[in-house]
Parts: C-alpha cells; sequence; structure tokens
C-alpha cells in the first residue's frame, strides 16, 4: 500500500463520518493534521532548501493551533491585514489554507457534496465551497469572528456573511475601492480601524497600538526580504514543489508581521542566495496550484526538469512603478505610508495589491516577476470557481506573450479533485515545456 491509498483511505472514512458522526470527522482529521505538523517538525521533507522545510512546518503547525484552538481563531481572507489579529494573539486562518488541509486529507469530496447539498452552486469557488461544507458538517468549529477583503474574489462578501450567521459570530468586511488613490488608502485605513474594533470586543483584549506598529515594522522587514529574494531566484535550485510554493505563500500572508515570518523570509533569502545553479526551465506562476495533480508534478516537483521560480499570490504586492508610484505625497520608494502609521502602511498594500483594480496591474506583475527572475514562460491556472482569473487570463496572456514570454492557460481545480481532467492537463503541460525547451534550443 503506498503512501497516496494510505492518505486516501484516511479521506474515505472522514467522508463516510460527515453525515451522522461529524465530531467523530473532525476529531479523525485533527489527529491526523496534528500527526502530520509534529512530522514536520520532527523530520521535514530532505528534498527542501532549510527555509522551505521551516516554511512547510510553520504553515501546518500555526493553521492546525487555529484549527484546535477556536476560541482565538479568526478565519480570514488571503487577503486580509493579519497584524491585528496577531496583536491580539488570536490566530488567524484563511479559507485557503482550511480547504487545503480537507483536500490534501483527501476528504474533499464529501465535504464539497454536503456545501452544494445546503445550496452552494455547482459553480462556487471551491475553496468556499470546502470551508463552507465544514461548516456546514460542523467538522469546523465556530471561530471568534470572521473578517474578509474584497480582493480578489467576489466570493468572500457572500461565503463569510454566510457562515458569520450560521456560526453566530461577528464579520469585519473590508470593501477595497478598485481605484489608486490616497483617498481609497485612508478609506481602507478607517474600515481596518472598525475591524480592529471588533476584534477587540470578539477576543476581549485592548489592541495596543505600539504593539501594532511593531508587527508593520516587522512586515516591512518581511516584505523587503522577500523582494530582493527576487534578482537571485534565475538559475537557482529552489527545490521546490507546487504544495511547498502554495504553503510558503500562505506562511507570508497568514503570519505577515510575525517574527517567524521575518525569520522565514529572511532565512529564505540566504538560502536562494547560495543554491546551486539551476539548468533546467523557470516558470512564473500565475494564481493557486493544484498540487496534487501527479503528471504535472512529476515534470515540476523538485526536478530537473523545470521549477515555479515565482508567482503573483506571493508577489502580489511590488515596489511601485510608473504612474503608480507617482502619486501626490509618495516617498522615494513610491509608497504614501510607513509602518508608524500601520492602519494606513496595512491599507496601502491591500489596495496596491495586485489582485486589485484592473486586470492590467496582475499582468504587469507578472511581466515584472517574468523580467526579474529570466523566466522561460509563465503558467497562469483559472481556478474552478475564480471568476477574476478565468476573465483576465487573456489579457495577462495577451501581455506576456507581447513581452516575450509564452504562456500556458490551465483550466482545473486546486481543491476539488473530480474538476481536473489529469491526463489532458498533464499533456498540455508536457508540450509547454518541450515548446519552451525548444525556444532555448
Amino acid at each position: 500500500m503506498t503512501a497516496d491509498d494510505i492518505i486516501a483511505w484516511y479521506g474515505r472514512v472522514a467522508d463516510n463520518a460527515l453525515a451522522t458522526r461529524p465530531s467523530f470527522a473532525r476529531a479523525w482529521l485533527m489527529a491526523g493534521y496534528k500527526g502530520m505538523a509534529a512530522k514536520t517538525q520532527i523530520a521535514g521533507d530532505r528534498r527542501f532548501l532549510p527555509s522551505g522545510r521551516e516554511g512547510y512546518a510553520l504553515f501546518m503547525s500555526r493553521v492546525v493551533s487555529a484549527m484546535a484552538h477556536p476560541e482565538r481563531m479568526a478565519v480570514t481572507s488571503i487577503f486580509t491585514p493579519n497584524e491585528i489579529f496577531h496583536a491580539l494573539d488570536a490566530l488567524p486562518a484563511t479559507a485557503e489554507a482550511i480547504a487545503s488541509f480537507a483536500s490534501g486529507a483527501q476528504a474533499e469530496s464529501g465535504i464539497i457534496a454536503a456545501a452544494e447539498a445546503s445550496g452552494i452552486p455547482e459553480t462556487y469557488c471551491s475553496y468556499h465551497k470546502t470551508l463552507m461544507g465544514l461548516a456546514t458538517t460542523g467538522v469546523l468549529e465556530a471561530p471568534r469572528m470572521l473578517a474578509a477583503t474584497s480582493v480578489a474574489c467576489d466570493a468572500n462578501n457572500l461565503s463569510f456573511k454566510t457562515l458569520a450567521a450560521r456560526w453566530g459570530v461577528p464579520f469585519s468586511f473590508i470593501d477595497v475601492p478598485y481605484e489608486l488613490s490616497c483617498d481609497a488608502i485612508l478609506y481602507v485605513a478607517d474600515e481596518l480601524r472598525d475591524m480592529g474594533k471588533m476584534a477587540e470586543e470578539a477576543f476581549g483584549k485592548k489592541l495596543s497600538e505600539t504593539k501594532l506598529t511593531e508587527l508593520c515594522e516587522s512586515s516591512e522587514r518581511t516584505r523587503k526580504a522577500l523582494l530582493s529574494t527576487l534578482p537571485h531566484r534565475s538559475g537557482k535550485n529552489l527545490r521546490n514543489t507546487m504544495t511547498l510554493e502554495m504553503m510558503e505563500m500562505l506562511d507570508l500572508h497568514l503570519l505577515l508581521g510575525t517574527p517567524e515570518a521575518e525569520r522565514f523570509a529572511t532565512r529564505m533569502k540566504h538560502d536562494i542566495a547560495y543554491a546551486d545553479t539551476y539548468q533546467g526551465l523557470n516558470l512564473v506562476w500565475g494564481h493557486v496550484s493544484p498540487y496534487f495533480l501527479e503528471g504535472i508534478g512529476r515534470q515540476i516537483d523538485c526536478t530537473e526538469r523545470a521549477q515555479i521560480v515565482a508567482s503573483d499570490m506571493m508577489f502580489d504586492f511590488l515596489e511601485p512603478e510608473g504612474e503608480e508610484a507617482k502619486l501626490q505625497g509618495a516617498r522615494a520608494d513610491g509608497l504614501l505610508f510607513g509602518p508608524g502609521t500601520p492602519y494606513e502602511f496595512m491599507a496601502e498594500r491591500v489596495v496596491r495589491n495586485c489582485f486589485n483594480g484592473p486586470a492590467e496591474r496582475r499582468g504587469r506583475t507578472l511581466v515584472r516577476l517574468a523580467q526579474a527572475t529570466h523566466a522561460d514562460g509563465a503558467v497562469i491556472f483559472c481556478h474552478w470557481g475564480c471568476r477574476q482569473t478565468a476573465g483576465a487570463s487573456q489579457l495577462m496572456r495577451q501581455m506576456l506573450e507581447e513581452t516575450g514570454y509564452p504562456v500556458l492557460v490551465l483550466d482545473g481545480d486546486a481543491v476539488d479533485r473530480a474538476n481536473c481532467m489529469e491526463g489532458q492537463m498533464t499533456t498540455r503541460f508536457d508540450a509547454f515545456l518541450e515548446l519552451l525547451e525548444a525556444h532555448r534550443g
């Protein structure tokens, strides 16, 4: 029996218990999650760089802790500034992280079916369907509060509002203006202040502005350490996988502001600078990655043929350039606010996020990542139910191709195995790599 067979059996046990024994399903899944978290602390995957092993263990331990302690948990969307929750010693966990745990246990099919049976449309984002299925079945216990931004998912407001009503917990929604301006940043800053007040009530603690400022200072150092890795990624063996890429990306959003995130980014910077040379293909990746597709994984996960060198999910906030760096009052780096004004600092990061505003901003981000890493090409993954990526994919493709980067657009699902035609996707991916290899000559 292979490891995959064991995980499949493990997921079936959870699936079979969902309808009649949700408490058992929860205990069963949590036992497995805690076991995996402990394993990553004791014996990390030796294929990874030291920072990769640290990032994997960090993700597992923090998300498992949040799910095991719902009285300290805040369920958030991926681009919600979490410094506020860390200042209150709360444990944020995103919809994407929680859903990925269910999918990693191969238990997503029954959970998604439960969500659809409760009235959630089949075409809905499968990350959100999984989160709502976990809530519907009672497997996921109620957190203290929910918080989401309108970036970058239309489902955020609908899902979180529904869950807040179901669980009877407060929900803070940060509506981020489409246009970039100082007024937009100040508007979001005020929304974040309101979120902070709601969090104080939910967690029964007073938010320290001094601590929040310190966390934002750490966020800035973490972001700068991450950005400094870009020029060094070209031709370096990153020794990563699609799974690790997602976990590291989530670490740098979930834990932004914490000493752990800063230490992780600093170690990543060191590891990449001194990594072995790499002769394979370097790919920029758009959106999330379907880590369970073995056919693609065999060609991209710690292989000599190809690797993900950067993604727009991890590098969602680059230094401003062009007109975006010329707002009145901008500093030399093109930004308006620093950590000394924490709410404005966090708000600017959200408003300038490449997933906010026109699709051209995201296309420019992918082009800049490809240029900075001397990538051979780009893959844009259109995740099931993500209308923003699906709608923008051809524009992003055009922008990349006009600057000389071949592009593959893949349609699939990063959570639900049932929505992926693995054979067809693997064939297309292999053909794309062959094209890139031919371009190299």
